[in-house]
């Protein structure tokens, strides 16, 4: 598969600025359903993450986002849409730009 990604703008739950610029993280995830003591319900993505740039004095960056399967909702990929990355617990809400 080629690789597609989309920009997006990511509202993290804690400083981002541990993470690197410009390296895909791959350890994330899209949770299209539910959670309930800690047992996803429903269908989950892995969603790598390129933060591309870190938007000062928040803790917010921009970044570049895509599913690694064709089999993933990438019609849900466009501008409003927006969803939680996952990562044992909830680490940030993505919105799709």
């Amino acid at each position: 598969m080629e690789q597609r990604h989309c920009k997006a703008i990511i509202e993290w739950y804690k400083n981002p600025v541990g993470y690197p610029l410009h390296t895909w993280l791959r350890d994330l995830v899209m949770i299209d359903g539910t959670i309930v003591d800690k047992h996803i319900i429903g269908n989950t993505w892995t969603v790598p993450v390129r933060i591309t740039a870190y938007i000062d004095n928040t803790w917010r960056a921009y970044a570049d986002v895509g599913f690694l399967v064709d089999e993933a909702p990438w019609h849900l990929l466009k501008s409003g849409y927006t969803f939680k990355l996952w990562a044992g617990k909830d680490v940030a809400t993505v919105s799709i730009v």
